[in-house]
Formats: structure tokens, C-alpha cells, sequence
């Protein structure tokens, strides 16, 4: 290859990681991840829901999910009210995580934390109406009893701040705008939180 040539095409290499770097930077810089594992479950919960006021207990709200804490995939978060004419949140992207131990060792499965604490964006689906919004959650494995399992679920209707950064803090009261749902932390009706490595 001549100079020329060589240097045309070291010029073109570094154009195109310039361009990488200035697309893919703005993604992984605006994430902040605290911890290691995987927690997966969900459960039947009592929601408020803030346009009503009230407790919906004859439609109860449910959830399903598999998490990572450092954001490795999948990560999956599904809300759902079972009134026929509710509502659908769908996770999709983790932007920040926070896992730590709240109660203690679990045992079994061993798993180096019991609470997935997180922020995300998603999509808040209500009939023919999808809007962009915002999740915040914290979910506690009790220990392998359910009655010690431990769930907390709020959604807005604006999408996340590009700097939510939990790490070393908490989601609640995280979200920006309007609160869609609010499922105040409860155990689970049915169902339960398991952390995994």
C-alpha cells in the first residue's frame, strides 16, 4: 500500500470510530449500574391509580419481570391491569440499577444481593393511547418466604432524565411528570421476588 493510501485509509478508520464513539457514547454513558445478579419474578399487587384516587382492588395489577442489575439482556418489565379497558406498561430500556442487600444472605439460591432497585423507560399503553414513560421499582426477595417479599411500582407519563443515576441511592420519587399508577410497597397478593447470581 502506498503513503497515500495508507493514510486515506487510516483517515477513514478514524472517521468511522469518531462517528461509533459519538452515537454509541450517549447511550452507555447516560447509564449507571450498581451490582451484579439477576432478579425474576412478579406477582398479583393492589395499585392506586392517581386519575381515579382510590384503590382499584376488584382489578388488581399485575406484574412480570427478569432484571439484571449491571444490564446485561434481557431485561423485561411487564405491568398490566386486568380491567378490560386498562392499562399496559412495557419496559423498554433499564437505564439505571441499583442491587444491594436489604434483610440478609439468600439462601437458597445464594445471590449477593435482595433488592433490585431501578429506573426505566418504557411504554404506558391505555386503549389506542401509547405514550413514552417512565418506571420506577423496587423489588425485595424476602428470603425465600413470600410473606417477607416486597414490591413498590410507580409510573409516569414523561420519560426518564437522561442523568438518573440511583447508584448509591433510591428510585422513589425518581420519575419525572404525572403519576399514572403507584403500587405502594406491599407483599405481593400472589407471587414473589427471587434474586439469582
Amino acid at each position: 500500500m502506498t503513503d497515500s493510501k495508507q493514510s486515506a485509509w487510516f483517515k477513514g478508520v478514524v472517521r468511522v470510530s469518531a462517528i461509533s464513539l459519538a452515537v454509541l457514547l450517549p447511550a452507555t454513558a447516560l447509564a449507571w449500574f450498581c451490582g451484579t445478579g439477576r432478579m425474576t419474578g412478579g406477582g398479583k399487587l393492589v395499585s392506586v391509580i392517581s386519575d381515579v384516587g382510590g384503590v382499584d382492588v376488584t382489578s388488581p395489577t399485575t406484574n412480570g419481570y427478569e432484571l439484571h442489575c449491571d444490564n446485561s439482556l434481557p431485561n423485561n418489565l411487564e405491568v398490566n391491569s386486568h380491567d378490560p379497558n386498562g392499562f399496559h406498561f412495557h419496559l423498554d430500556a433499564l437505564q439505571t440499577a441499583n442491587c444491594y442487600t436489604t434483610l440478609g444472605n439468600q439462601n437458597p439460591p445464594a445471590a449477593g444481593f435482595d433488592t433490585f432497585d431501578a429506573v426505566g423507560r418504557g411504554t404506558w399503553s391505555n386503549g389506542n393511547t401509547s405514550i413514552a414513560a417512565c418506571a420506577e421499582w423496587i423489588f425485595i426477595d424476602g428470603q425465600g418466604s413470600p410473606q417477607n417479599n416486597s414490591s413498590y411500582i410507580r409510573i409516569t407519563d414523561l420519560p426518564p432524565l437522561g442523568n438518573t443515576d440511583i447508584c448509591g441511592g433510591t428510585s422513589v420519587n425518581t420519575c419525572p411528570g404525572n403519576t399514572l399508577l403507584l403500587v405502594p410497597a406491599q407483599t405481593p397478593l400472589k407471587g414473589q421476588n427471587q434474586a439469582h447470581k
